[in-house]
């Protein structure tokens, strides 16, 4: 460091971005100086009385939640040393691959950054809940969320997340990979507020400790007002928050990282372009790009006499969801939230205003605290929000909820669903319900990665544009919503640019320190976004069920009963398919052979290029175990009303023993009676999460159907061999 700066590198804030910078700056041989607005919040020091002095507003008393109104969104974030992990939801999770849209440049998706991820997990020490130490059980929210779907085709959607949380005996203290004392999660469900027991892997016991262990020096209660280039580096001027009249403070370093987080990042560099002057060559861009992660939450309490809903970490588990909306998918995740006591009886002393206060004392207080949870969607936003300033030099964002519509209306759905399946009642928050606003607890955008000054702020490694050595790296820098939590994103982003920005300064083969004990991370959320892909596929379009039932007849031997149940995942799949192949299952009553046994197999529904109307193969198991095929087919003579009815509904069948020393085929015909007719046309019913999806899926069977029906016929004596032969002869079924 020469004697004209305070320090080689300054980093203001200390949340995922800049913890990371100031520990990676520090371990590479920088002199490295963190300036933090908050204070250090020690063990039992976090807010529990339900009285706002207590510490919970950073504007009443510097306290630990600071809330910005942005127009028509509301963001929250943390003040103190560690940022926004003081009261983050310790979830570790990386946005899957298929959602990341062509606003996400190379060196920000999964191939790339994924290296980065595994040692942003060694650092937090990262891990899936277990079992409450002191009960010895899974916690009961985690068991409610984990059943809701199990026998669903949805079953593989929920998953437990990786949790920076230190799980084991909660009475006793060890030491982390980082020399920080740490214990055992005591499954309190207070993560959010601040935790007092010492298990949370917060960023001041995870890289901020490795930053300090590395010399790096901390100054809290330091708030950021202005940067004016100096020479060849910059100034950087200071207020103090506990003390207004404090003398104004100057540091000076040659680089300065800005991650403050996305709101006062791109606020600070509004000001310093639009106000101060001093950083005039800022890209226009600069603010454009926000997002609010597609953050929702809704409360839940359920009924009846139920366990306790608030024990565990606040989040447990996670759920994906692809769900159609229009013409596009909508991709958003669902997570379980404990809401603390503390916080619930905050809330009712902190609502001053009458329609505000009248909501919660109508719609939540009256509810059982422990059987209330929150739960928590967040998705792919249209992430064009505009932070700009208004007249006092305020960020103020400019966002319209309706860009929206697609996302929040999929969210909102999701509320009455789950309800029934919880047997809960759930309720939107007083924000969204009264006032129309959501809050974000993720903000993110506003300084746009990219080569040209022109479309983007700062380059891949986050160097301003104009300005060498600035540098912004948190959540500003991500381009778009992460669809899932996006401390992990951050924290993995900033490694990747930090460990660029080392190299260029004359150290090229530099790696932090702790790669050598990283291994590969387990990323649960992948098998569930894969799942959920798959199935999107399978069902686009919406479904259909249909159920029928066929005899031999009375008096006819053998007798023979079919029921079947077909189930089209898909109608867009089922129309692409040549064989228009339906799924089905049921059960085969087989006389001397079979007693209503299961059966299963394919139904091939006027397939293309093929003279047949259907074609079933379907397999069982007789009495004694023995396998068995059954094969048919239905075929159209003519047009001819009474010729269509009867082809469509007689099935010249042959079940064959897949063992010769089982037994011998036996030929049939299968039919469908009046009765059974009715009921297999009133069984026909479609698959969708709304009405309006149920009854289009329904009428394009309906079409595919009665078009497909009008134009099959089998080919006359003159046009090649029949499909179809008399009873007694036996069917020459195609195989």
């Amino acid at each position: 460091m020469t004697s004209q700066y305070d320090a080689d590198a300054i980093v203001v804030g200390s949340g995922f971005g800049g913890a990371v910078a100031a520990a990676r700056l520090a371990q590479a041989g920088f002199s490295v100086i963190v300036l933090e607005r908050g204070r250090r919040w020690g063990l039992g020091e976090f807010p529990r009385a339900s009285k706002l002095d207590d510490g919970w507003l950073w504007e009443l008393d510097r306290g630990l939640y600071d809330i910005r109104w942005l127009d028509k969104m509301a963001s929250v974030q943390a003040a103190g040393w560690g940022g926004g992990s003081l009261v983050y939801a310790n979830v570790f999770a990386r946005p899957f691959e298929e959602t990341l849209d062509h606003r996400w440049p190379d060196h920000l998706r999964r191939k790339e950054l994924d290296p980065y991820y595994d040692l942003a997990a060694h650092m937090m020490g990262v891990a899936p809940v277990g079992d409450d130490p002191r009960t010895g059980r899974t916690p009961p929210r985690t068991q409610l969320l984990e059943q809701l779907l199990e026998h669903s085709d949805k079953a593989e959607a929920t998953v437990r997340p990786n949790l920076a949380v230190t799980f084991g005996d909660p009475d006793t203290w060890r030491p982390n990979v980082h020399g920080a004392q740490r214990r055992g999660c005591a499954f309190v469900g207070e993560c959010v507020i601040g935790c007092n027991h010492g298990a949370k892997n917060t960023l001041d016991h995870t890289y901020l400790t490795a930053a300090e262990n590395a010399g790096a020096r901390s100054v809290t209660d330091a708030q950021v007002q202005r940067i004016e280039p100096r020479d060849d580096g910059y100034t950087v001027f200071t207020s103090t928050p506990s003390d207004p009249d404090a003398p104004r403070r100057e540091w000076s370093a040659a680089r300065v990282v800005l991650a403050a987080g996305a709101v006062a990042t791109n606020e600070l560099l509004l000001r310093s372009r639009d106000i101060h002057g001093t950083l005039p060559r800022l890209s226009r861009k600069l603010g454009h790009g926000f997002s609010g992660n597609g953050d929702f939450l809704t409360l839940a309490e359920l009924r009846g006499d139920r366990e306790d809903m608030t024990t565990g970490p606040t989040i447990t588990t996670n759920t994906v969801l692809d769900v159609p909306e229009g013409r596009r998918p909508v991709w958003y995740q669902v997570q379980d939230g404990a809401f603390p006591p503390p916080l619930n009886d905050l809330l009712d002393s902190l609502l001053p205003a009458r329609k505000a206060r009248d909501w919660w004392r109508r719609r939540v207080r009256g509810t059982n605290p422990r059987q209330t949870f929150a739960v928590l969607a967040m998705g792919k936003d249209s992430g064009k929000g505009k932070l700009r300033l208004d007249a006092g030099g305020d960020a103020t964002l400019a966002w319209d909820n309706r860009w929206q519509a697609a996302l929040y209306r999929s969210q909102v759905r999701v509320g009455p669903a789950v309800a029934k399946l919880l047997d809960a009642r759930l309720y939107n928050p007083f924000t969204w319900s009264v006032l129309r606003r959501t809050i974000t607890v993720h903000p993110l955008g506003g300084v746009r990665p990219g080569p040209d000054p022109a479309t983007s702020v700062a380059d891949r490694a986050g160097e301003v544009h104009g300005y060498p050595g600035l540098f912004v790296m948190d959540g500003s820098v991500l381009p778009a919503a992460t669809g899932v939590n996006p401390s992990a994103t951050i924290l993995a982003a900033t490694e990747r640019a930090i460990e660029t920005v080392i190299r260029r300064s004359g150290q090229p083969e530099w790696r932090a320190p702790e790669w050598g004990a990283v291994v590969p991370a387990p990323v649960p959320e992948d098998a569930a976004f894969t799942s959920q892909s798959k199935l999107r596929n399978a069902t686009k379009g919406d479904g259909l069920v249909f159920a029928e039932r066929m005899t031999t007849g009375r008096g006819k031997h053998p007798r023979v009963v079919l029921t079947l149940k077909a189930e089209i995942p898909g109608m867009d799949p089922f129309l692409a398919d040549q064989a228009h192949t339906v799924p089905m299952r049921g059960s085969i009553d087989v006389e001397d052979i079979a007693t209503r046994v299961p059966i299963a197999g394919t139904l091939s529904l006027f397939p293309r290029g093929r003279h047949e109307a259907m074609s079933y193969a379907l397999d069982f198991h007789d009495d004694e175990g023995n396998a068995w095929q059954l094969t048919g087919t239905k075929a159209v003579r003519s047009r001819n009303p009474v010729d269509l009815l009867t082809g469509l509904t007689h099935l010249r069948t042959e079940i064959t023993p897949l063992a010769s020393e089982t037994g011998e085929s036996r030929r049939l015909v299968l039919t469908i009676g009046a009765a059974d007719l009715f009921r297999l046309g009133t069984s026909i019913s479609g698959k969708g999460f709304t009405l309006a999806r149920r009854l289009r899926a329904s009428a394009r069977f309906a079409s595919f159907f009665a078009a497909s029906a009008l134009r099959r016929r089998s080919p006359g004596p003159t046009g090649g061999p029949r499909t179809t032969t008399s009873p007694d002869k036996g069917p020459s079924a195609r195989r």
